[in-house]
Parts: structure tokens; sequence; C-alpha cells
């Protein structure tokens, strides 16, 4: 398949008026990453090859015209059956990136199904297959703040202890056990003897120790907080090593069993492109579109029970169809599970911007427009489940009463003015920031939609920019560290968006937080989430429910934190 044969008619496709389109040059230099003159070239080999005609624009600026010589569909179509009859998954997933129509894909989703999921491989290796609706992010444990990074970390990597969901307890892990004196400032870990990176370098003390000055060195990061009361580590030879607090933490034990707390070679400098870690995965490949895992044959602790797990970045349309996740009409033989996810979704408003969204009346008056069952049912979600906590079991029926709003406006003293809506840019998060502008447009509110990417959510200052954003939050298997972490993360926009005075309140509760058992900490959740509630910092939406549909052979799927799949548990009977 030529690729960029098919990238430049996707690019063009929608200007196409009888399989014929004018361009300019400098469109294709900047699709084909080529200059002018290689960009020349590669049409008259287009032309040698009987693909199109072109005709090049007369007169500097003017421009030219390709005519092509068959149906761009039914080329699409015909490469598609091909790549399936070969097996050849990287040019099928070239297609899947392109912005083809949605209906093509649908016409070949059932073949491309065969080839993609799970496989048999060449000596009877089991590889599962998967697609990326969006480029991966960063895979730096000190900066990793999405879920889906932040999952496949846990696969690269290890850390000192685990968390254990069922008794909410730390189990020891790569330390085969620990001990804290009586004040909670020293922590001493004895690491397992054997241990192996995917370097074959053994794990020691020296590592851990690295690994946590990489993480007080990194400021601003999104991990530097929980290294912030770490005064030093102690080495006491290659197997044991003590970390002390400034300030006693019973809460520090949480700390260390996050992803960002993955123990990395203290020898080796950082390639997250060739992340060297101890866990029960490695990177075998990574490019801008494709990731692949494969076992790691050496972990300490029991290897996964697949070989590889490969992973191809596609757009949100051809994931959602080839993934099966379209609606509940899905073939007999695909399998499905369904669960709450562990987070939820909002609108953040910005009190830290000189805007009418620091009037609270205004505030309110978002309250009241915002209906999430209102929502749901004039976007056809069929499911959802309205969020006024961050947990799902917190939740319950909000009030929304559309009368106020426009006294609630009138108090505020809003004038029309435009409100900037940030929101991610994909389906759902498209569709809520649309249905938000059209419902606020009844009411006499301007919303203006900026979409971003995630690759945005590291990089752009939205935060400055934004009165409200429209973004999700979710928990990993340990609820509780997620919470704290939500609100000391530098990279999550409550720190950033909060008013100073209710940051400030909040930080003070989270003090008492790490102090507390359980039935105690989630009494001051609950008291935070009533803050953030009576003085409308956010508005809560939904808890999305999570469709996982899986090839028939698969066997023990089960969703692990983050709400996604636990591929170490996966397997397939031969």
């Amino acid at each position: 398949m030529d690729e960029r044969y098919f990238s430049m008619r996707a690019q063009f496709f929608e200007r196409e008026i009888e399989r014929a389109c004018t361009f300019k040059l400098q469109e294709l230099e900047e699709l084909w990453f080529c200059s002018r003159k290689n960009v020349k070239r590669i049409l008259h080999q287009f032309e040698d090859r009987g693909k199109l005609m072109y005709l090049p624009g007369e007169g500097r600026g003017n421009s030219s015209r390709l005519l092509f010589s068959n149906d761009f569909q039914s080329e699409v179509e015909e490469v598609i059956k091909d790549c399936v009859q070969k097996g050849q998954l990287d040019a099928t997933a070239h297609l899947l990136r392109l912005p083809i129509p949605k209906l093509w894909i649908m016409k070949a989703s059932s073949d491309i199904r065969e080839i993609f999921g799970y496989q048999s491989g060449n000596e009877s290796k089991d590889i599962l297959h998967g697609f990326i609706e969006r480029d991966l992010t960063t895979l730096n444990p000190v900066n990793v703040s999405i879920t889906f990074e932040s999952h496949l970390i846990e696969y690269l990597g290890d850390t000192l202890v685990k968390y254990d969901v069922g008794e909410d307890r730390i189990l020891p892990h790569l330390a085969h056990h620990f001990k804290v004196d009586d004040e909670q400032r020293r922590f001493t870990f004895y690491l397992r003897k054997g241990v192996l990176f995917h370097s074959h370098d053994k794990l020691t003390s020296r590592d851990v120790e690295s690994t946590v000055s990489r993480i007080k060195d990194a400021r601003g990061s999104a991990s530097q907080w929980l290294a912030d009361d770490i005064q030093e580590v102690e080495c006491e030879g290659p197997y044991k090593v003590t970390i002390i607090l400034r300030n006693p933490n019973p809460f520090f034990l949480r700390y260390i069993a996050s992803p960002h707390f993955s123990i990395l070679p203290a020898s080796m400098i950082f390639n997250e492109y060739e992340w060297i870690g101890s866990g029960p995965f490695a990177i075998k490949e990574r490019t801008t579109s494709k990731l692949v895992l494969e076992a790691f044959d050496h972990y300490f602790l029991e290897r996964p029970l697949l070989d590889e797990l490969h992973f191809y970045g596609v757009t949100k349309e051809a994931a959602s169809i080839v993934n099966y996740n379209l609606d509940d009409s899905q073939p007999a033989q695909v399998k499905s599970k369904h669960a709450i996810e562990s987070g939820f979704r909002f609108l953040l408003c910005n009190g830290k911007r000189d805007s009418i969204i620091k009037e609270h009346s205004f505030r309110k008056a978002l309250y009241h427009l915002v209906d999430i069952n209102e929502m749901g049912n004039d976007l056809g979600w069929g499911e959802w489940v309205e969020a006024s906590s961050f947990v799902p079991s917190r939740s319950c029926r909000q009030e929304k009463r559309s009368e106020k709003i426009y006294p609630l406006l009138n108090e505020s003293g809003y004038s029309g003015e435009a409100i900037q809506l940030y929101h991610l840019d994909y389906g759902k998060g498209i569709q809520t920031a649309e249905w938000l502008k059209m419902r606020g447009a009844q009411f006499g509110i301007l919303f203006e939609l900026h979409p971003f990417s995630y690759k945005d959510f590291y990089e752009s200052n939205i935060d400055q920019m934004a009165d409200v954003v429209l973004i999700g939050e979710v928990s990993s298997l340990d609820s509780h560290l997620s919470f704290l972490g939500a609100f000391k993360n530098d990279f999550l926009y409550f720190r950033k968006m909060f008013p100073i005075d209710s940051i400030e309140w909040i930080d003070k509760e989270l003090e008492k937080f790490k102090k507390e058992d359980w039935p105690g900490r989630e009494a001051i959740m609950e008291r935070i989430e009533e803050h953030i509630r009576h003085k409308n910092l956010l508005i809560f939406l939904y808890h999305p429910i999570k469709k996982r549909t899986f090839h028939p052979m698969i066997k023990d799927v089960t969703f692990h934190s983050f709400s996604h799949i636990n591929f170490s548990k996966l397997w397939i009977p031969h």
C-alpha cells in the first residue's frame, strides 16, 4: 500500500468533485514532509502508475489540479481486502488513521476484526492487538498524568510495595518486607534478591535511591509532591534501604505504591522510547503510531500469559467501529464487559481567571443549566450514571431548576460576554461541548468552544485562557490516594483553577486526611466534595460506563486500575 497516495487522497477527499480537486504544492510538502522537488517527483510517479493526472498551476501562486483515475472508496475497500488477505496489520492501521468516511470502515469492519484482536502468531505466540484512538503522551513516570499511560507504566515497571484494594492495605512487592518506625518517619524496605530489569541488571538499593532523587529533582512535575517531604535515603546495603521523612506521614506507603514511584535502574539515563524497568512487559517497539509490549520472561513474579500486546493508533471513528463500541447490536460471537468507571466527568470553573466565572451566582446558573439527564436523552447516550461526587457510591440525583437560571444570571451581572469553554477533542467531549453551547444559547449564555488534545493537556496554558474546562478525573485502584493526588498534582486543573482560599482550606483538610483511618478519610472526602458543590467550583456531570469487547477465546478479562483491562491475567486456551 502506498501510504503517501492514500494520505493525499484522504486529505483532499472533501474537496473532490467527480474525482478531481485543486491543491497547492505546499500542502503536500507539509503532508509528506518533503521538498517541493520531491513532491513533484512523487506525483509524476503516481502518473506513471496510472493513479492520477497531475496538471501544474500556471504562474506563481496558482493552484494545481489532480484528476484521479479511480473512485477513492473502491480503492480503500480494495486495499483493506488485500491487507486482510495478506495479514498486513501495519498497513491496515495506517488506513484507519486517515480521515476517511465512517461508513467505509463499517463496511470493512468484519474483515478488519479478523486480523486484529487476538492472534496466534509465529512460533505459537499469543498476541493481542488493540487500538489507541489518539497519540500516546508521555510514559515518563515523573510526569505521567493520563490514565492509559499510567496504566501502561504499571506493566513496564514495579514499585517497592503494592496497594491491595480488597483489604485496603499495602503489601510487599519489590521489597519482600518493610517496617515503619513509631513516629511514621522512617520507612525501611528489604529488597528481593535476583530481581532483574529488562536490561538484565540486578535491582539494588541504589536504584531506589536514584528513583527517589529523580522525583525530588523534578520540580513542577506531576509526581514531585509525592517526594516533597523526603529528607534522605539511606542505603544500608545492596538490599536494604530506608526512606526518612521530615514529618510523620502514615499515608506515605500509599505514595510509593503509585506508578510514579516505579523503580528505574540507576545506571541508565531514562528514555521513554526504550523504557527499562522490571515490570511484566517490556517495550519491543514504539513509534508515533504503534506500541508493542512483549512479556518479560525473567519477571520475578508470574510471567504474563500473553506473549505480546500490540497497540495501533487510529482515528476515533475507526477505533469505535473496529473495537465494537458502536452499540449493543454486536456480533453474537463477541463478548463484552461493562463497568461503571472509577471516575467522573465535570465542568471545571476557573476561579483564578478575571471573568464573570468568578461570580458565584453565575456558577450557580451553570449548575442549573447543565442537566445531565436532559443532556443524555438529547444525545441518545443510552446509559449513564449521574455524578454528584468523585465516586459512584457517593453520587445521587441533583435537583436542577431551569427557572432559576435567568434570576441568577441577572444577579451575577452577566451581559452576554463570551464564555471560553475548553474541551477534549474526542467523541463525547465534543458532543457535550456542543450541547452546552446549544443549551446556553437558550438562556442567552454565549459559549465559545476550544477543543484540545491530550498532548495540549501537558504543553498548553489552558488554565490561563479558559473560563470553564470540560474534562474528567479517573481513579486508580487506590481511590484515596487518587483523591489526594487530584489536589496535589500540579498538572491537574483543580490546583491550577480552584480559588486560592479553597485550595488553602482543602490542603488543611488533606493534612488531616493523611493521618486518618478509612472512615475518617471518607468523612474528609465528603466534606471537601460538599465544599466544592456549595461553591460550585465544578459542575458534576456523570460517571462513564466502560464497555470492553473482546475475542470470545480470550479468558479472564477483568478490570484493573483506572478502569482498564488487566493485561497480565488474559490468556487464550489452544
